[in-house]
C-alpha cells in the first residue's frame, strides 16, 4: 500500500479518532508550539499529526484515556520532520566577498565602509554573508541554530547598518 493513498476508516474508528480529537487536540497544539515557536506551523503538525494517527489507528492499543503519549510522540516526529531539509540540493556557492558587492557601492570601498562591516554583530554578519552567498533564510537558521524569524531580524537589520554606514 501506498503511504499516501487514502483509506477509508471504518465507523468505529471514525468514531475512536473523533473522541481522540476531542480530548487532546489542544494540548497536541499546545504541544506543537512549544517545539515550533510559531503557531501556523504549529497547526500544520497537529494536522500532519492527526493524519499518521488516522493511518495507524488500528495499531493504538491503550485506552482512549491513555493515548496521549502516542498522539505526542507523532506530533514530535511530525514536528521533525518540518524541519528536516526538504532536498539537498540547495548548496552555498562562494563568490568571495560578496556582501560588500551586494550591499554596499560598487565603488572602492572607503574606510567608512569597511567600519560599517566592522560594526555588525557575529550574528548579522554570519547571517548576512550566507544570505549573500544564496542559502535559503531556512537553511541559515538551521545551520545557525535559530529560529528563522530571528535570522531574517539579522539580515534587515545587518542590511539596514550597512546602508546606513555607505550613506554618511
Amino acid at each position: 500500500m501506498d503511504r499516501n493513498e487514502v483509506q477509508p476508516l471504518s465507523p468505529a474508528a471514525a468514531a475512536r479518532l473523533d473522541r481522540l480529537f476531542r480530548l487532546y487536540n489542544t494540548r497536541l497544539l499546545a504541544f506543537a508550539g512549544t517545539q515550533t515557536r510559531d503557531h501556523a506551523t504549529a497547526e500544520d503538525v497537529v494536522s500532519e499529526t492527526w493524519l499518521r494517527a488516522a493511518r495507524s489507528l488500528d495499531r493504538l492499543q491503550a485506552e482512549d484515556a491513555k493515548a496521549y503519549g502516542w498522539l505526542r510522540s507523532i506530533a514530535f516526529r511530525a514536528a521533525v520532520d518540518v524541519y528536516r531539509p526538504k532536498s539537498s540540493t540547495e548548496t552555498v556557492t562562494d563568490f568571495g566577498d560578496v556582501v560588500a558587492i551586494r550591499l554596499l557601492p560598487a565603488a572602492p570601498p572607503a574606510d567608512a565602509d569597511v567600519l560599517a562591516l566592522a560594526d555588525l554583530t557575529p550574528a548579522q554578519a554570519t547571517a548576512v554573508k550566507l544570505a549573500a552567498q544564496g542559502m535559503s533564510q531556512n537553511r541559515i537558521a538551521r545551520r545557525m541554530g535559530k529560529a528563522q524569524q530571528v535570522v531574517c531580524k539579522n539580515i534587515h537589520a545587518g542590511a539596514r547598518r550597512l546602508r546606513l554606514a555607505g550613506s554618511r
